[in-house]
């Protein structure tokens, strides 16, 4: 099946770009994202799309170069008076895998011609500065914001702009107020407004206009879903329209099977619908998985980021994997600025099984550089037979993730 659908979108490559062309005329894309995709070998979708990706220290010197050039024609493009930025980062001191990206992601912007500086908002570190060592001769020095005479500043360096790396899950920092203009991603794409059902809602609109212009059936580029709003799960009521939302996707995704003649049982994800970092997520084989919650699967459900808890459900479909690396599985995220795809890797977890999010603790970002999945490998090897089809789908894919996002945006 996957075959089948690159071989469609290969014979369509024109009015695929077409598309594309079409759609994107006037849009200002988000400034850049990743987006997590899941292929079954019958179908593939986007899982997740993060509009303030982390990650970047997991590109290789390939795809880091891309994102360099990509970043350059961005700001030559949208934002073409800007010359000094700072990198507002997560403060997570103690995550040193996230520090690393924060000093990839000034590096890439230095590549791009841009000066950069990281900064954090100072809500949870209080001191004016601190460096980390990273080691390998590797320092990242980090500075609380300022803002003086309505510029954000970095010590006695002055942002013309300010690129977000937190997601601002708890609101925009007080340190920020006033200038929400001044800031890429919007502060109003952050989690403490945007919901994941908004995005993919979106993005189901612009997969079944892109699925009719190719002749294909848009489910097998898309998740079935569904959203259950104010939800107690203390209550019995809540309980159980949460479960009838699992039932409502599971039967329609149950059709789909039958249709297609395809075995193994469907299942969805419970998300919270403004979960990040792959907490507030629940796997689901039926409806019953939800009525027969103990504390701890709904303690679970109610995790989030900085303890913020939701009422509001994302019922998604689950694609298991077809894709594994030395017996793990695996799935590819795709890392774009604007409307580029400008790389990625893969997410692979060996103590997860093919049905599972691969997006928990035990997870690896194997250097599989997509651009030589043809080339072989020593010890662990990747198990996919349609390594290219994967490669090009999962692009387009990403591709149309952007399109959506950028629609999120213009709605602001």
């Amino acid at each position: 099946m996957l075959h089948q659908i690159a071989e469609n979108f290969l014979k369509n490559r024109d009015k695929i770009e077409a598309f594309f062309a079409e759609k994107t005329k006037g849009l200002v894309p988000p400034l850049y994202l990743s987006c997590d995709i899941r292929n079954s070998g019958h179908k593939i979708g986007v899982v997740d799309t993060n509009l303030f990706p982390a990650g970047f220290n997991n590109l290789c010197n390939f795809y880091s170069r891309l994102t360099g050039f990509a970043l350059k024609a961005y700001f030559e493009t949208y934002l073409p008076e800007v010359r000094n930025v700072l990198v507002l980062a997560e403060e997570h001191t103690r995550n040193r895998f996230y520090l690393e990206n924060v000093l990839r992601l000034l590096g890439l912007l230095e590549e791009a011609g841009i000066k950069a500086r990281a900064v954090y908002a100072g809500e949870e570190i209080a001191e004016p500065s601190f460096e980390a060592d990273l080691g390998q001769g590797k320092v990242l020095r980090m500075e609380r914001l300022q803002v003086r005479e309505g510029r954000p500043r970095a010590g006695d360096f002055c942002g013309d702009w300010i690129l977000s790396n937190n997601d601002f899950s708890q609101g925009l920092p007080q340190a920020l107020a006033g200038l929400e203009a001044r800031i890429s991603p919007p502060p109003g794409l952050g989690w403490h407004k945007r919901r994941k059902s908004g995005h993919f809602s979106r993005l189901q609109g612009v997969i079944q206009e892109f699925a009719a212009r190719l002749e294909i059936d848009p489910w097998l580029l898309n998740c079935e879903f569904t959203t259950v709003d104010e939800v107690e799960l203390g209550e019995e009521s809540g309980v159980r329209r949460l479960a009838e939302g699992v039932d409502r996707v599971l039967e329609n995704v149950e059709a789909r099977y039958r249709h297609y003649g395809i075995e193994g049982p469907a299942y969805a994800f419970v998300k919270n619908n403004a979960g990040t970092y792959g907490m507030g997520l629940m796997e689901v084989m039926s409806s019953r998985d939800i009525l027969n919650m103990n504390r701890r699967d709904r303690n679970k459900l109610l995790s989030a980021k900085g303890g913020k808890k939701g009422d509001s459900f994302l019922v998604q479909e689950g694609i298991p994997t077809a894709d594994f690396y030395s017996g793990y599985p695996i799935e590819p995220v795709i890392y774009m600025v604007g409307f580029q795809v400008v790389g990625g890797f893969f997410r692979m977890n060996a103590q997860r099984d093919a049905f599972a999010s691969l997006n928990a603790r035990g997870m690896e970002f194997a250097c599989l550089c997509l651009h030589k999945l043809d080339e072989p490998h020593e010890g662990a090897f990747l198990n996919c037979a349609e390594k290219g089809s994967l490669v090009s789908l999962a692009s387009v894919m990403a591709r149309i993730a952007a399109l959506a996002a950028a629609e999120e945006m213009r709605e602001l």
